[in-house]
C-alpha cells in the first residue's frame, strides 16, 4: 500500500476530493462514509506528527523556466494515485533508465482511486505539481514517497504560493480546483488556451497538451521566483566520475540547461594498460578507457594463434595454433642445407631434419652475439630460418670459374708452343 504524506488535509472529504479523478461521491459508499471520521482523525494525527518531527523549508529561489523544465521532464510517466516521482534527463523525461510504470482501472471502475499501479515511478496531479514546485521540500525528482500537498490547497493563499488571477497566468504557475491541479508551461494563445503538463488520469498518465479551463479553476503562483539564475551564454564545468567532466550552459530565459554527458580522455602511455581479473593469455590485459566519466578496463579480444610466444586465442596455451597459422611445415634452407620450419620458443625456425634446435653448426649463431641481434644476416638474426640459396651454390660457381680459367690458360699455352715450333723450323 502506498504511504501518503499529506499536508493541509483538514478532513476525509478533502482527501477524497484531492485523489479522485471525478467527483468523489461517485466512489463513495455507505461504508466509506461511516469510516470517514475515523480515517480523518488518523490522517490529522499523522500530519501533526509529521510536521512536528520535521520542519518545512521554503522552496528554492529559481526562475519560472526551471519549474517548467522540471515539469516537462515528467511527460510520458504513468498516473500513480498518491505518487510524486519520475526520472529526468535535463528537461526531458528519462524513459530509458526508468520504466514509466502503468496504471490500470480495476474491473468495473473508470479510474483511481479504484485502480492498480505497477512500477516505481509515476505521479498523480497534486504529487506532480508539488514536485515541480519543490514544495513542501526540495526533493529530487526521482525521490518517491516524500511529502506533498493536496490539490485543494492550491486554491487558497499559502506561505509558499499566492492565488493569482486566471487572466495573469504565466509559465510555472498552477491552476487548481478542489479535486485537480495542473501545471502551466505556456502563455495564453490566440485561442485562449495554455500549454500545460498535467497528471490527467489513470488511462492517460502525465501528458503535455494545450487546453482551456472552466470557471471552477483558480490560479496560483509559487513564491521565491527570480528573473534570472545565470547570465545567458555563461558556461559551467564540473568534474564527474573519476575521469570525466560535464558542462552546462545558461540558455535563453536565464536558466541553466541540463548537464552534458560526462566524458573524459582515455589514458595514454603506461596508464593505458590494465589487468583483467580472470583473463587468460592476451585477454588478461586490456586498454584502460574513460567511459561515461568512469575508468573501465576493456579486455583484449582473442585473435588467431600465431607463433609469437603469446596466448593469442586466450585458451590458456601458447603457440598451439594450426601449422598453417604458426608457419610450420614449410621448406626452408639454413647453413646445413634444406630444412623444415617449426615454431620454437615464440619464433619460426628452420630446422634441419635429424637435428635439434638450436644447432650452432647449422645456424652459425655466435654465443656472444646475443642471438644474432646485431647481425645483418637475416638467417642469423632470425635464429637460422631462411628460404634462400645455400652458401654452397656460391662456392660451386667459383670452382667452375677457376676450372674454365685453367682450361683457357692451357689452350693458350698450347697454341703459343705451336707457334714457337714453326719459327724454329
Amino acid at each position: 500500500m502506498k504511504r501518503f504524506h499529506l499536508y493541509g488535509a483538514a478532513s476525509q472529504k478533502e482527501i477524497d476530493e484531492v485523489y479522485c479523478e471525478t467527483p468523489c461521491e461517485t466512489f463513495k459508499d455507505s461504508r466509506m462514509k461511516s469510516a470517514g471520521s475515523w480515517i480523518g482523525l488518523v490522517v490529522i494525527a499523522v500530519v501533526i506528527l509529521g510536521t512536528t518531527e520535521k520542519g518545512l523549508s521554503a522552496p528554492p529561489e529559481e526562475s519560472k523556466e526551471v519549474i517548467v523544465c522540471r515539469g516537462t521532464s515528467g511527460e510520458g510517466f504513468s498516473y500513480d494515485w498518491g505518487g510524486e516521482c519520475w526520472c529526468a534527463d535535463g528537461c526531458e523525461p528519462d524513459l530509458v533508465n526508468c520504466a514509466p510504470g502503468q496504471c490500470t482501472p480495476n474491473q468495473g471502475s473508470t479510474g483511481c482511486p479504484d485502480c492498480t499501479h505497477t512500477g516505481t515511478y509515476g505521479a498523480d496531479c497534486s504529487g506532480f505539481v508539488s514536485k515541480a514546485w519543490q514544495v513542501p521540500d526540495p526533493y529530487p525528482i526521482n525521490a518517491c514517497d516524500v511529502p506533498r500537498y493536496t490539490a485543494s490547497m492550491f486554491t487558497t493563499n499559502h506561505s509558499y504560493w499566492n492565488v493569482v488571477s486566471m487572466n495573469s497566468l504565466q509559465p510555472g504557475d498552477a491552476v487548481a480546483t478542489s479535486a485537480h491541479v495542473i501545471l502551466i508551461i505556456g502563455y495564453e494563445d490566440a485561442f485562449g488556451e495554455h500549454e500545460v503538463v498535467e497528471a490527467k488520469g489513470c488511462v492517460y498518465g502525465i501528458v503535455r497538451q494545450s487546453r482551456t479551463f472552466s470557471s471552477s479553476y483558480s490560479g496560483a503562483r509559487r513564491i521565491n521566483l527570480i528573473d534570472c539564475v545565470c547570465n545567458e551564454g555563461d558556461q559551467e564545468t564540473e568534474d564527474c566520475g573519476d575521469c570525466g567532466t560535464r558542462t552546462r550552459v545558461c540558455e535563453e530565459g536565464c536558466f541553466w540547461s541540463g548537464w552534458s554527458p560526462c566524458e573524459g580522455p582515455d589514458p595514454t602511455g603506461e596508464e593505458a594498460s590494465c589487468s583483467v581479473e580472470g583473463g587468460v593469455g592476451v585477454c588478461a590485459t586490456g586498454r584502460r578507457l574513460c567511459v561515461a566519466g568512469w575508468y573501465t578496463c576493456q579486455a583484449n579480444m582473442p585473435t588467431t594463434e600465431v607463433c609469437d610466444g603469446r596466448d593469442n586465442d586466450c585458451d590458456g596455451e601458447v603457440d598451439n595454433g594450426t601449422p598453417e597459422n604458426l608457419g610450420e611445415g614449410y621448406t626452408c634452407t639454413n647453413n646445413c642445407g634444406e630444412g623444415v620450419t617449426e615454431c620454437i620458443e615464440g619464433a619460426v625456425r628452420c630446422v634441419t631434419p635429424g637435428t635439434q634446435w638450436p644447432d650452432e653448426s647449422c645456424e652459425e649463431i655466435d654465443p656472444e652475439d646475443d642471438a644474432g641481434a646485431e647481425s645483418s644476416d637475416p638467417i642469423k638474426a632470425k635464429g637460422g630460418c631462411g628460404c634462400r640459396t645455400h652458401h654452397g651454390a656460391q662456392d660451386f660457381s667459383l670452382i667452375l670459374f677457376l676450372l674454365l680459367l685453367s682450361l683457357w690458360i692451357s689452350l693458350w699455352r698450347g697454341r703459343r708452343a705451336q707457334r714457337f715450333e714453326k719459327q724454329e723450323k
